[in-house]
């Protein structure tokens, strides 16, 4: 199967949500549960993409990148999903690839990020992801990098190590504004 882009110009919304389903089909079968959030190919999502996977049951998406911090999505359907936000600032092919770092400059990179939203973290939640690829940052000549930044952030004791699923399934219990 080819890779689709949601975002090409012969979809329609029934063809999106055909490609989500099946997508979510194949992960079910391989990973052994349903997916409960989404991230489009290539960040490519469509301005239908999110009430379609909203209705699908999944409770978040990553595909926007305008954010620090979670926050709810209304969807046409009602139900609020929650966008995490992704990043291709702090990413590893950026960071190396793009701009040329070396190891010590990508842990630089990555340190900057998380004590910067440590220090807002003070007086309101933030989160930072680091996107990697396997052919990025699985390289030897790279790994230290996210090693190293790994020990940093874990040196901090009140830092939450956790999943897209359990900042979703937190933020949907605890946030103020969740419309059931």
């Amino acid at each position: 199967m080819q890779t689709e882009l949601l975002a090409d110009y012969s979809f329609d919304e029934n063809k999106e949500r055909e490609v989500i389903r099946e997508t979510l089909r194949i992960y079910k079968e391989v990973c052994g549960k349903p997916a409960k959030g989404w991230l489009s190919s290539s960040l490519r999502c469509t301005l239908n993409t999110v009430d379609i996977i909203a209705e699908e049951g999944l409770i978040f998406t990553t595909d926007l990148l305008n954010d620090d911090q979670p926050y709810l999505i209304e969807t046409r359907s009602g139900k609020n999903i929650v966008s995490i936000p992704y990043t291709s600032e702090v990413n590893d092919f950026t960071v190396f690839m793009r701009q040329g770092q070396d190891v010590d400059g990508a842990f630089k990179v990555f340190k900057e990020q998380f004590d910067w939203l440590y220090r807002e973290s003070a007086t309101s939640g933030r989160f930072m992801n680091i996107g990697l690829h396997p052919h990025v940052i699985g390289q030897p000549f790279r790994i230290r990098a996210l090693y190293d930044f790994v020990a940093y952030a874990k040196s901090f004791d009140d830092v939450w190590f956790a999943t897209r699923e359990e900042i979703a399934e937190w933020y949907l219990k605890n946030h103020h504004t969740h419309i059931a």
